[in-house]
């Protein structure tokens, strides 16, 4: 990639994340559908003071940088959302395709169509993660629409690993390479997958009946079962232990911070969302360190 197709590919991520934000910000769960583009209609505004926005105030990342991170009318604080979701578009955008290029090995420079078609793919998979982060946090749900899409991104990339054996030379399309090979394998693109969706559903299941919805809710089950088709067996098994290693220290951090107390609601789709992020750029690095201090 070069530099000047990394700056492309970074304003139009930046544009992207400015497109979610209003998508994500205007949504009410109890009166939208999630997919209802109705909402992006109209001219942005200040939630606070309602002051319509000029064109110098809608520069993704940069006008929230230059306004110091406030209203121009009412200067009250602008949500960081907006520089963050930016911001995760745009990495997204520019990390995928530089992560991909080293990663899977099964297109040669006669075919980089093979290549722009699964960086796109996962660029959108990415980008639903974090439209779901988002959404948890802010209305503690995750839309039935938005994770029966990742359900069919799962079915798509299985069946395109399956039909096309685009996973014939990259250690069965899974994100941990190697070390796949310390779990045991089922040798079977469909069943791999398969499996990931079962284990993962019904662990998550579980911990919701036991705990009677305290712990999580349905929303998660549904997220984490159509991940374990889209990563599989056993990359979703590396998901689901960092969520919950990354879900306990952030609970104990708030709790020591008197920020939140054992029966508060915390939304669990976020862990899931950073745990998808790290197994993806940095599953083989994470088990790598891991297995190194074992002296494996």
């Amino acid at each position: 990639m070069t530099l000047f197709t990394g700056v492309i590919l970074a304003l139009f991520g930046l544009a992207i994340g400015s497109f979610l934000n209003v998508f994500l910000l205007r949504y009410h769960p109890d009166t939208d559908s999630f997919f209802s583009l109705h909402r992006t209609r109209g001219r942005s505004a200040c939630p606070h003071c309602g002051k319509v926005l000029s064109w110098m105030e809608l520069v993704p990342l940069l006008s929230f940088v230059v306004q110091w991170g406030r209203c121009r009318g009412c200067r009250k604080k602008i949500s960081w959302q907006y520089p963050l979701v930016e911001l995760a578009a745009a990495v997204i955008m520019v990390g995928v395709p530089l992560f991909l290029r080293h990663f899977f090995m099964y297109w040669n420079p006669s075919w980089d169509g093979a290549f722009v078609l699964v960086s796109a793919f996962w660029i959108v998979a990415l980008l639903s993660l974090v439209m779901a982060f988002v959404i948890d946090v802010r209305h503690l749900i995750i839309p039935n629409a938005l994770n029966f899409s990742i359900f069919v991104m799962g079915l798509l990339w299985t069946g395109l690993g399956w039909g096309l054996g685009l996973f014939e030379h990259s250690f069965g399309g899974s994100f941990i390479k190697h070390y796949r090979e310390f779990f045991f394998s089922f040798n079977d693109v469909w069943l791999d997958h398969i499996v990931g969706v079962v284990i993962a559903a019904v662990f998550f299941f579980a911990i919701v009946l036991l705990s009677k919805g305290r712990a999580m809710g349905m929303g998660d089950v549904k997220l984490i079962g159509a991940l374990g088709l889209l990563f599989g067996w056993p990359d979703i098994v590396l998901v689901m232990f960092l969520a919950f290693l990354i879900g306990a220290i952030w609970a104990i951090l708030l709790m020591a911070l008197g920020k939140k107390k054992m029966s508060d609601k915390v939304p669990f789709g976020p862990f899931i969302v950073i745990a998808v992020f790290l197994v993806f750029f940095a599953g083989t690095s994470i088990l790598s360190g891991y297995f190194g201090i074992l002296g494996v």
